[in-house]
């Protein structure tokens, strides 16, 4: 007589169709993320899963359909708030559809990107969703170029690859006018390394308020700056002991901020009273910080849902497959209390 334990069955998708109400072959659309499936039957039948603890056996559906039902996302920094948004929006995008997002977190480092392609390959994911990162990376070029898989961008440009960014240009272009027409004429501008998209649009949009107001610029106030507030600190400290500092600071809103605002402190200063401030990202920082801090912001969620829609049709093979040209969102001004006319000397 055998003393191993009868192993409960594996609940079955006849299980589920019965639990649920509804057909074997709805339940099949909703599990393989098909379209034209009404929110309610999704709902229900996704609660009749959850009830059955089922687990569809994603080897045998990859063999069936080709298809893994999963995607792959590559982004630089998981702790940054913005990208946090954005994938939120898109995981929800592509859980609806039926697919698993997997994440990696690459640093900005060729080495991780180019394993995670590598990855994408051997795991056979259906798609790929790429953050901004440097294309001065030719290694990682050339191995997403031999991929052969679908592929979208956020806030990166790659050969081939449609791709959804926010109006970096245009919101550069914007918050150095507003400073501009408070009376500044020394704005200095902390950003990102220029190799990355949103870095190299948001100085353009700088330089651009500069030659309209027929103001010079000063390559000692821009300041490419790595994540990270120790080096936005030392940074900012060097500009606002020198003889002639800036009198307003355009600085991102994530961990530079912080080290934005810990060099105001260390030197004396006060924002706005001393030197305006406004950031890039309205994030929990800028909006509870007292007095509040002017920010530039886009819909983060949305972005994300725009790129995940793009990218499930180009893995359909829809309309969407053939379209390239970058989808543009329009950046939003929030003013708040952190910018002021500049005081006399």
């Amino acid at each position: 007589m055998s003393l191993r334990q009868a192993q409960p069955a594996r609940p079955t998708i006849r299980d589920v169709a019965a639990q649920a109400g509804v057909s074997v072959s709805s339940v099949s659309r909703v599990l393989n993320g098909e379209p034209h499936t009404s929110p309610e039957l999704h709902a229900r039948i996704m609660r009749a899963v959850t009830r059955l603890r089922f687990e569809p056996h994603s080897a045998a559906q990859a063999l069936r359909s080709r298809e893994s039902k999963t995607i792959g996302c590559m982004v630089s920094d998981l702790s940054n708030p913005l990208y946090s948004e954005m994938i939120n929006g898109a995981e929800e995008e592509f859980q609806r559809a039926g697919y698993v997002l997997m994440l990696a977190a690459t640093r900005h480092e060729e080495d991780r990107e180019t394993a995670f392609v590598s990855a994408v390959r051997r795991r056979r994911m259906d798609g790929l969703l790429l953050f901004a990162g440097d294309n001065a990376h030719t290694d990682f070029t050339g191995a997403l170029a031999n991929l052969e898989l679908p592929c979208v961008a956020i806030d990166r440009e790659v050969p081939g690859v449609p791709s959804v960014r926010a109006d970096h240009r245009g919101g550069g272009l914007e918050i150095t006018r507003y400073l501009i027409g408070l009376g500044h004429r020394r704005i200095a501008l902390l950003t990102a390394r220029a190799a990355l998209l949103p870095s190299s649009e948001r100085l353009a949009g700088y330089r651009q308020a500069h030659a309209e107001a027929k103001l010079e610029v000063d390559p000692d106030l821009i300041r490419p700056q790595t994540q990270g507030s120790s080096i936005a600190f030392s940074d900012v400290c060097q500009l606002l002991r020198g003889p002639n500092r800036p009198t307003a600071i355009i600085t991102l809103g994530t961990h530079m901020l912080a080290g934005v605002m810990d060099a105001l402190s260390s030197t004396g200063l006060r924002y706005p009273d001393d030197v305006s401030l406004v950031c890039i990202g309205d994030t929990d920082l800028a909006r509870h910080a007292t007095p509040g801090i002017s920010a530039l912001t886009w819909d983060l969620d949305q972005m994300g849902r725009v790129a995940a829609n793009i990218l499930l049709e180009r893995i359909r093979g829809g309309d969407e497959a053939r379209k390239i040209r970058p989808v543009y969102l329009p950046t939003r001004f929030i003013l708040r209390h952190s910018g002021a006319k500049p005081r006399a000397p």
